[in-house]
C-alpha cells in the first residue's frame, strides 16, 4: 500500500425515490464506524433526475482521487472491519478487486456472476484503481454492477472475504421492481454486453439464456402474459430438451393451462406456414438462440 493508513473513497448512490433517508444515514454511519488502519472519504451522489445507479457510481468514481474506491448502496450496511480485512486481502493476493464470498478462481467467479448463482455483492466491492480501469455501463437499467464485476475481475483478478455486508430489502428498492418487459430487455442487453466485453463469459452464454428463459416463463405466467410466456417456453425447449419436463410441471400447476396450450399450438401452426423461428444471434464468438 502506497500510504498508511490507506484512504478509501466510498461512493454511495442515492435517490430518495428508492431509498428512505433513514436507511442512507445508517449506511453512512456504518462507513464512519470502520475499524482498523483505514481512513474513509464518503461521497454520496444524489440522483435527482433518475439517471440510475450506474451514472451515480461513475460520477463518484471519477471524483475519487484515492487509490482505493468502494461502493455501498444506500440501503445496505457494512460490518465494522469490512475495509481493513479487504485491504489486507488485496495486499496479500495482488488482486484488483475484493468482494464478499468464499475463495474461487476468477473464471468460476465470472461464471457465477453471469449465470446468476452469485448475487448481492455490489455493496461489498472494493477496487484498486491502479489495477482496475472499468466503469459502470450507464445504458443498462439493471445488472450494470454484475457487468462491472465481471470486467474488473477479468482485468485485474478478484479476491474474497466472507461476511462483509448486510443487504437490506424494502419495497421501494430498485431490485423490488419486477416488470417483465424491463427484466427481458435488460437481461438480453446484459448478455450481449458480457459476450462482447468479457471473453471469460462467452462459454456460459448458452447457460445464461437457459436460466433467463426459465425465469421469464415464471414472470410471464404470474402476469398472465401467456403468449409471451409460450415464446420463452418454446425457445427454452429448443435450447435445452432436458427442460421438457417443464411442460409436465406447467400442465399441473399453471392456471388457465388451456389458454397456454392454445398459444403454444398457434405458434406451431404459424411456423408450419412461414417456416419462421425464434431469433438467432450470430457473432464472431458464438451462435445462440435468444
Amino acid at each position: 500500500m502506497s500510504e498508511y493508513p490507506p484512504v478509501v473513497t466510498v461512493v454511495i448512490p442515492f435517490s430518495p425515490d428508492h431509498t428512505p433517508k433513514g436507511m442512507l444515514f445508517d449506511a453512512v454511519e456504518s462507513v464512519l464506524e470502520q475499524r482498523g488502519p483505514v481512513d474513509v472519504r464518503v461521497v454520496v451522489v444524489f440522483d435527482r433526475d433518475h439517471r440510475g445507479p450506474a451514472w451515480a457510481r461513475n460520477r463518484g468514481l471519477r471524483r475519487a482521487d484515492t487509490r482505493y474506491v468502494a461502493f455501498l448502496d444506500g440501503d445496505d450496511l457494512w460490518h465494522p472491519e469490512k475495509l481493513s480485512r479487504q485491504l489486507a486481502r488485496l495486499s496479500e493476493t495482488g488482486a484488483g478487486m475484493c468482494v464478499e464470498g468464499s475463495p474461487r478462481s476468477t473464471q468460476a467467479f465470472v461464471r457465477g456472476v453471469f449465470v446468476g448463482s452469485i448475487e448481492s455483492l455490489t455493496s461489498s466491492i472494493l477496487i484498486d484503481t491502479e489495477r482496475v480501469d472499468v466503469e459502470f455501463e450507464e445504458s443498462l437499467a439493471r445488472l450494470e454492477d454484475y457487468l462491472f464485476m465481471m470486467e474488473a475481475a477479468s482485468q485485474a483478478g478478484v479476491c474474497f472475504c466472507e461476511d462483509l455486508i448486510t443487504v437490506r430489502h424494502h419495497e421501494f428498492g430498485l431490485s423490488s421492481r419486477t416488470d417483465p418487459d424491463l427484466i427481458d430487455r435488460t437481461h438480453r442487453q446484459f448478455a450481449r454486453e458480457a459476450e462482447d466485453r468479457v471473453p471469460r463469459a462467452r462459454p456460459y452464454v448458452p447457460e445464461f439464456y437457459r436460466q433467463f428463459h426459465v425465469r421469464m416463463i415464471w414472470n410471464r405466467w404470474t402476469e398472465n402474459e401467456y403468449g409471451k410466456m409460450v415464446h420463452h417456453l418454446r425457445t427454452l425447449l429448443r435450447r435445452a430438451p432436458l427442460h421438457r419436463s417443464l411442460l409436465t410441471w406447467l400442465s399441473l400447476t399453471v392456471r388457465n393451462w388451456d389458454v397456454v396450450a392454445r398459444h403454444y399450438l398457434s405458434e406451431d401452426a404459424a411456423e408450419s406456414v412461414d417456416g419462421s423461428a425464434d431469433s438467432t444471434a450470430s457473432g464472431s464468438h458464438s451462435q445462440v438462440t435468444k
